[in-house]
């Protein structure tokens, strides 16, 4: 997982990117956040979203590792 976190560090400037950046760099087949949070909450994507504040107003966010460690799940599957 490592090589992948230090990949998402150069590339996010941020340890907890928004969900809208997640979304546009690796579901690009997802349109809206509200679908992909619909997609998470209901199981069939395996990824932690989090708010940086607990106002309901707070924006969405990703952990990298959280994000390398989805990224690395899912390589063996995209081989078969």
């Amino acid at each position: 997982m490592s090589d992948t976190l230090d990949q998402l560090r150069r590339e996010f400037a941020t340890p907890c990117p928004s969900l809208t950046a997640v979304r546009e760099r690796y579901f690009t087949h997802i349109r809206t956040d509200r679908y992909l949070l619909s997609e998470i909450k209901a199981g069939r994507i395996a990824l932690k979203v989090t708010r940086l504040h607990r106002s309901s107003r707070a924006k969405p966010v990703v952990y990298l590792h959280m994000l390398a460690a989805y990224l690395d799940a899912q390589a063996p599957n995209q081989a078969a």
